[in-house]
């Protein structure tokens, strides 16, 4: 009896003067503004009647009036220790079921729920976590929140439609699971998630992912940092695809990838295991075993960006592929295309590489670092050829480096399929292999391609052709370019410097031949190597070894010493050379030699049209 007149007194005061009715319900308020309230009437002495949801009064624990302001479809979530309190508005009070068991909330969208809910979470729990589930899209506005679920998901939401996640401006977001539970993630979205608003989210994940994915996932341009700051396996594993547009992820101390974007099973999935990186910032630290910093099963996409990715692990047995496995920075199962974007990639673990493309890869722009600094795995020598790692074709090799499944080499770059080149700037190294391998043809076509490698600097399985841009290759201990298809040098500059002995500055296995049509050429290696056809731009070579020490030039000059270009050496070399340029004419004699004071515009090492004062070790040349 005295609920029911504390009600009628409450509902009065309401209609005369207030804003809103608040009624409690333990834990939860529902919120109803008095425009919304409509007839108000009492379901006997049990249940009191407000807009479309009936209250059972013994459960009712307080109904009050105050001037505060509600908005429509808005739910709010407020953390406080051991407990959490649930406000919802009044209109959507008969929609959503909301249980409170101290901290841990789970709240259930009736199916006909037909306008977004915008849910706001804020307030520390060290013991806590959110549940949601529905049918219709929704969004989160994370708002200085911090959630340890001891047990399972700090964030659990079991929609399968869009979900929209706000990291609110100038506010830090802190998740963290459980150890030992069975959860897939610290952070679960079964639907599509968007991730916008310029705050922080920080993630630990102590049972499996960091954050969990069913469908594809958007960073927003206003997106502020995402942080995984733990996970045992990956950092972020999602479904579908990524897409980054803007914002930042930083990835570290996890036990697996630090971003896996795997296919759905549904093959008409738009975009199904794609990444698309159009901008944003990423910087992925791993360190486990095999484990791929940024990895997807289908085309990878950069278009702009800065991203920094650090791989540590080394080689691991897989037993589902029956095949050993090293770690990537980049990873495609299918194909890889870089626009634009600022790639600083760093492989250290044994047979690990910074870029792996198991199709094609496609350079279009961009500016690329990229060391392989790890051991070869299984064998020191691989395939045919001579010097460490091998890898070298020649005349003596297997046309190509083999790769069985025991063994796994430290390549830079490394394609299975076709790769092509046509700007941007690369600057690769390998410690122990190859450092741009392609198991395909290889082109390029422009842009700026600088590469170290133990073995040999640049490889390919099929034909190889240059046509434009600059390119240096460098290798310690094997040839400098190596095609086991043919050599077509058809414009560009090529620079190639083989490590003597049978290793070549541009080697063409027995089969095949090199033609020039154009460009500027240099090699330098233990012996010209291949054989010659379809040239319709003179070239020579020497018949006797030149030497130039350390950080000098090798110059090219005529007859009347007009210096045609000049090539700055990685070290001390002496050996033949191969020469090749637009201003040689057939049948007239040239000499190359060395020198320490060259002056000229340098791109790349090459100096078109130098000033040389003086020339030394000359050999003479005859141009074919």
């Amino acid at each position: 009896m005295r609920k029911t007149l504390l009600a009628f007194m409450m509902l009065s005061a309401f209609a005369a003067t207030a804003q809103t009715m608040k009624v409690n319900v333990g834990n939860v308020t529902y919120a109803i503004p008095a425009s919304q309230a409509g007839d108000m009437f009492f379901e006997g002495s049990t249940g009191l009647t407000i807009g479309n949801k009936t209250y059972s009064l013994s459960e009712v624990t307080s109904i009050c009036v105050d001037d505060s302001a509600i908005d429509d479809n808005t739910v709010t979530v407020n953390y406080e220790g051991a407990s959490a309190h649930v406000m919802i508005a009044g209109n959507i009070a008969h929609q959503i079921e909301a249980k409170v068991s101290g901290a841990h909330v789970a709240l259930l969208q009736a199916a006909d729920v037909s306008d977004e809910i915008t849910y706001t979470l804020s307030g520390s729990s060290d013991n806590g976590s959110l549940y949601m589930d529905g049918s219709l899209k929704a969004s989160f506005v994370l708002n200085g929140l911090s959630l340890t679920n001891p047990d399972s998901a700090a964030i659990n939401i079991r929609d399968g439609k869009r979900i929209s996640v706000q990291l609110s401006d100038g506010t830090v977001n802190t998740l963290v699971d459980g150890s030992n539970g069975s959860q897939k993630a610290c952070f679960m979205v079964k639907g599509h998630t968007e991730f916008k608003g310029g705050g922080s989210l920080r993630i630990s994940g102590n049972t499996k992912h960091g954050f969990w994915g069913k469908e594809y996932v958007e960073l927003k341009k206003t997106v502020g940092t995402i942080t995984i700051d733990k996970a045992v396996g990956d950092g972020m594993n999602i479904n579908q695809y990524l897409e980054m547009k803007g914002g930042s992820i930083v990835v570290s101390n996890v036990g697996d990838d630090g971003i896996q974007v795997s296919k759905t099973d549904d093959d008409t999935d738009e975009r199904n295991g794609h990444v698309i990186l159009t901008n944003g910032t990423l910087d992925i630290t791993v360190t486990a075993a095999a484990a791929k910093g940024l990895k997807c099963d289908s085309l990878m996409t950069i278009t702009d960006g800065t991203y920094k990715i650090t791989t540590s692990g080394g080689v691991m047995y897989d037993s589902d592929d029956k095949d050993y496995k090293g770690s990537s920075c980049l990873k495609s199962d299918y194909s890889i295309v870089i626009n634009g974007g600022t790639l600083t990639l760093t492989s250290t673990g044994q047979g690990g590489k910074a870029i792996s493309s198991d199709g094609t890869l496609v350079v279009n722009g961009g500016n690329i670092t990229a060391k392989a600094s790890g051991s070869n795995y299984g064998s020191s020598s691989s395939g045919g050829g001579f010097g460490p790692g091998g890898g070298g074709s020649g005349r003596w090799g297997s046309g190509g480096s083999s790769s069985s499944s025991n063994h796994k080499y430290a390549k830079c770059i490394k394609s299975d399929g076709n790769m092509v080149i046509s700007g941007g700037y690369i600057d690769a190294y390998s410690a122990s292999h190859e450092g741009i391998e392609s198991k395909g043809t290889l082109t390029i076509s422009g842009g700026t391609v600088y590469v170290k490698a133990s073995d040999d600097a640049i490889n390919s399985a099929g034909d190889m052709t240059i046509s434009g841009g600059s390119v240096y290759a460098y290798s310690t201990s094997n040839d400098g370019l190596d095609s086991n298809g043919n050599m077509n040098i058809q414009g560009g500059v090529v620079m190639a410097f083989g490590a003597g002995g049978a290793e070549t500055g541009i080697d063409i296995d027995e089969k095949h031949s090199m033609s020039i049509t154009g460009g500027s050429v240099f090699g330098i290696g233990g012996r010209i190597d291949g054989s010659f056809s379809g040239c319709t731009q003179s070239y020579g070579y020497t018949s006797q070894s030149v030497s130039c020490s350390s950080g000098g030039y090798f110059v090219l000059s005529d007859s009347s010493s007009k210096r045609l270009f000049a090539v700055k050496v990685p070290a001390s070399y002496s050996g033949v050379v191969l020469v090749s340029s637009p201003s040689m004419s057939k049948g007239s004699s040239y000499s190359i030699g060395s020198s320490t004071s060259v002056s000229g515009t340098e791109e790349n090492g090459f100096i078109a049209s130098p000033t040389a004062s003086q020339v030394s070790n000359t050999k003479n040349i005859t141009a074919r």
